[in-house]
């Protein structure tokens, strides 16, 4: 898991494998020990924008600050799936950022996060 720059640490650290990552997204494998409620999707979420590459920032902690239109579609059946993440805009440590979580190719969850650094 060193793909990660996070302070979390198992039972609530669900990022698990780097997929994919550039300056304006990521693809991130995220794992739970049971079936996730949406709250634990969303973290998941959040915790996988660090791995979106962004040299000035690299080793802030970040904060969850905002949700905006987040929505589960299907009912959660599983305890492994593929975050998606998107770089929306980015002010200075402030940053928007959309989520997919998918399963197989099915869209479970996704919405709007805010994030600012330290």
């Amino acid at each position: 898991m060193s793909d990660f720059t996070i302070p979390h640490l198992e039972p609530v650290r669900f990022v698990d494998v780097l997929l994919y990552a550039d300056e304006e997204s990521a693809s991130v494998k995220i794992c739970f020990d049971k079936k996730p409620t949406l709250a634990m999707l969303v973290e998941a979420a959040a915790q996988s924008s660090s791995a979106i590459k962004d040299d000035e920032n690299s080793g802030k902690m970040g904060f969850l600050v905002s949700l905006k239109n987040i929505k589960l579609i299907e009912k959660v059946q599983s305890n492994e799936f593929i975050a998606n993440i998107k770089l929306n805009q980015k002010i200075e440590n402030f940053k928007s950022l959309s989520f997919e979580i998918l399963k197989e190719d099915i869209l479970v969850a996704k919405g709007i996060f805010s994030i600012t650094l330290r």
